[in-house]
């Protein structure tokens, strides 16, 4: 699977470079995971600190080409987890 790198920048600049990446399926997958955070943060950390609305996060390839940006304004709510079904309870 292709690896992609999301960095984050502000309008001054590089904030965090990741050094690791993340393999994604392909470049729609990267885009979804940029939107949904990449693991860095997410839509409600943005909504409790205003600052981060600033940033974006910067999208590159595998060999570090610029692909897209995602702004943190536009991260999407994360889906909500599957509710685990409880098995039938035993009695004793």
């Amino acid at each position: 699977m292709p690896r992609y790198f999301f960095d984050v920048q502000s309008r001054s600049g590089l904030v965090c470079a990741d050094f690791h990446g993340l393999e994604c399926r392909d470049d729609a997958a990267a885009l979804s995971v940029a939107r949904h955070g990449a693991g860095f943060t997410s839509q409600e950390d943005c909504r409790r600190n205003p600052r981060l609305s600033e940033y974006r996060f910067a999208v590159a390839d595998a060999e570090h080409r610029p692909l897209f940006t995602v702004p943190f304004s536009d991260l999407e709510p994360d889906p909500p987890a599957p509710k685990r079904r409880r098995g039938p309870r035993m009695s004793s």
